[in-house]
């Protein structure tokens, strides 16, 4: 039985490393990444058996992304490869200017992921279901993948997570409320930034987009504000965490480290509160370093060792 399900697009990032720009860079780092990916990584590194499915090409950048999943004892059992050409993202590492992102992803392999790549028995064998709005976004057959995998979590009583992870570039704010609204309902833990609730729940207050997502079945609804305050619904009780204030160099993928980590918290059995604060440790540790992979920490059956020291001086004052 695996910890964690989580399933959606891979892609090989181009990150510029001599210039922060890529119309005049001439040199980049090559490395992977993706949401799904980034939890998955986040959580096998905490030390919990994860499943991540998807697509690559039979390509070069496929073999590239395929070798990136060993390096982190990921297995690749549900990675297909297919005739499509494997996604690439290409960007800035936003040192001096604002994070630029170009994506290569239109009728990409991920792109092809469909209901028939998931294995009911995979599903229901999980602790945990991960699932993002990126995959909802990428492709209709992607989004009937997600629709059918959490339908599947549901009827096996897998504990669900959703991050809403709103990605402008791939479709409207009109096309993603619509979409969303529909599929963040009835999940264990809804993820998203202020911005992506205001999108997808309608009000300008944090607090009532808040209470709209439990309004509409989700036991827990946690809002993140990038550096700042992390706000968190469960149920009727309300509270705050603050993350660690770091000096960030590479924001990307410090959302994905925080849901990682979070998620991981959960399923070791910590309290609701140290989880989402080992996922803010995760998440600055992420935003301390370039690249979506660097800086995630290392722990054991779901803990990091900070959290584990945190929890054991809690336990004996």
């Amino acid at each position: 039985m695996a910890d964690l399900f989580t399933f959606g697009e891979i892609l090989a990032l181009f990150l510029a490393s001599d210039t922060d720009d890529v119309k005049s860079a001439r040199a980049y780092d090559l490395s992977s990444a993706g949401a799904e990916a980034n939890v998955a990584v986040a959580v096998k590194r905490l030390g919990l058996d994860v499943s991540f499915m998807s697509r690559v090409g039979k390509d070069e950048l496929g073999d590239v992304v395929m070798l990136e999943l060993q390096k982190e004892d990921l297995s690749t059992q549900f990675v297909k490869r297919v005739d499509d050409y494997t996604c690439a993202l290409i960007r800035n590492r936003g040192t001096t200017r604002p994070v630029n992102v170009t994506y290569l992803r239109k009728s990409s392999a991920g792109s092809t992921m469909c209901v028939e790549d998931l294995q009911e028995s995979d599903i229901a064998n999980a602790r945990w279901v991960h699932a993002t709005g990126i995959t909802a976004a990428i492709s209709l057959t992607a989004r009937e993948a997600v629709i059918h995998a959490l339908n599947i979590a549901r009827a096996n009583s897998s504990k669900i997570s959703f991050d809403l992870n709103i990605r402008r570039k791939i479709w409207s704010e009109e096309q993603a409320r619509e979409v969303l609204y529909e599929i963040a309902q009835n999940v264990d833990v809804l993820f998203g930034g202020e911005d992506e609730y205001q999108v997808v729940f309608g009000s300008q207050d944090p607090h009532q987009n808040l209470k709209k997502a439990i309004e509409r079945g989700n036991k827990i609804a946690v809002m993140t504000a990038g550096p700042g305050l992390v706000r968190v619904q469960d149920g009727a009780t309300y509270f705050e965490i603050s993350p660690p204030v770091v000096k960030a160099v590479d924001p990307v993928g410090s959302g994905d480290a925080f849901v990682g980590g979070t998620i991981a918290g959960l399923l070791a059995g910590i309290s609701l509160k140290d989880a989402i604060v080992q996922g803010s440790k995760s998440g600055a540790s992420v935003a301390s370093q370039f690249g979506d992979w660097a800086g995630l920490p290392f722990g054991v059956k779901g803990i990091s060792s900070l959290t584990e020291a945190i929890t054991r001086e809690r336990a004996t004052s």
